[in-house]
């Protein structure tokens, strides 16, 4: 029933808005079911669902402008993923978008909070991350992908404290 409720409201939303806000409305929601797997892959540690998010034609740059392969990419998001011991919540959404054709301009935030392990790997502190992100999402034969994130700014907590880097 609450999802007929839903489905109904939406429907005459979408009734009283222009042409383009009906696409953009439609696109959110798909970019929104990929930012949900994307958050699945990392609290689950699924290396295969979160490469899967990854456009085949993706281009990563290290620090120094290296290009990054997609089986560096692979090996440095596990050994980041090893030194968290549980994912205690993770919110990541969309908080608006801009369509142009086939692109996507999406500003977006997350609210990540994990158990991580300290240099000793036995003592764990509670890490809250908080960040925007403006991102560049594209239509391809798989769906909505992100090709581009750009950090907006955030805080980092540890143990409830503000971390200053």
């Amino acid at each position: 029933m609450k999802f007929l409720k839903t489905s109904c409201l939406v429907l005459i939303f979408l009734t009283g808005c222009s042409s383009q806000k009906r696409i953009e409305l439609a696109i959110e929601i798909e970019i929104q079911k990929q930012l949900d797997k994307c958050v699945h892959a990392v609290s689950t540690k699924n290396i295969d669902e979160y490469m899967d998010l990854l456009p085949k034609d993706f281009v990563i740059y290290d620090q120094n402008g290296e290009v990054i392969s997609r089986e560096q990419q692979r090996a440095y998001t596990l050994r980041d993923w090893a030194i968290i011991d549980a994912t205690l919540s993770n919110v990541y959404k969309v908080d608006s978008i801009r369509a142009y054709g086939d692109s996507v301009i999406a500003y977006t935030s997350q609210r990540w909070e994990r158990l991580m392990f300290q240099r000793d790997g036995k003592t764990k502190d509670t890490v809250l991350t908080t960040q925007k992100h403006l991102e560049t999402w594209k239509k391809t034969p798989v769906g909505w992908l992100n090709y581009d994130v750009k950090e907006l700014g955030g805080e980092i907590f540890i143990n409830g404290k503000l971390y200053a880097e």
